[in-house]
């Protein structure tokens, strides 16, 4: 090829993969969100309304719980971390509609083997999985909306449990085989 000359390949464009962590952006962007408006209104904690640059520096910045006050209360850091959570999600939203369509994504959150194997199927090990993954959520939820307490260690540690374990069962039902003899 000359200098100067470009390439041009005769061969169709391939659709690039779904890059797997679209999938954490978009989940952890909504997540943020959620903690965002639970925050400025007052829900995320029962004493405390949360500082989130100063949760996030460790306190380097400012102090990271405040005094709650009665009524809607919006910091400065509650928009900063409103703006990265978007770009988490215009980033992921990006990426998912280029490769697989955003609504071929969103309807595969719902229909696909794991759900279907809530009711048994013929992998057990699937089955556990999706229970752990439900059930984590739904512990989540549960705990955050019964005790006003979204950013409780102990939710997390229970939660964090129960879907990690959800999904190394699944990743590895979606192993490659290994070798059967071991030298």
């Amino acid at each position: 090829m000359a200098d100067g000359e470009l390439f041009t390949s005769n061969l169709p464009p391939k659709v690039e993969p779904l890059n797997p962590i679209s999938h954490w952006f978009m989940a952890i962007g909504l997540w943020g969100i959620l903690l965002a408006v639970l925050n400025m209104f007052g829900k995320v904690h029962p004493t405390y309304h949360v500082s989130w640059g100063g949760l996030l520096t460790f306190e380097f910045t400012n102090k990271a719980f405040e005094p709650i006050s009665n009524g809607v209360q919006i910091t400065a850091s509650d928009g900063v971390f409103l703006l990265i959570c978007f770009a988490l999600i215009y980033t992921a939203f990006k990426n998912i509609n280029k490769t697989i369509g955003f609504s071929s994504w969103f309807r595969g959150l719902f229909l696909n083997e794991t759900w279907k194997s809530l009711g048994g199927g013929n992998e057990i090990q699937r089955t556990i999985a999706a229970w752990c993954l439900l059930l984590g959520i739904i512990f989540y939820f549960w705990y955050g909306i019964q005790h006003t307490a979204w950013i409780d260690v102990g939710a997390y540690s229970v939660t964090i449990a129960l879907v990690g374990f959800g999904f190394a069962m699944l990743y590895s039902l979606n192993s490659p085989e290994g070798d059967s003899k071991v030298d």
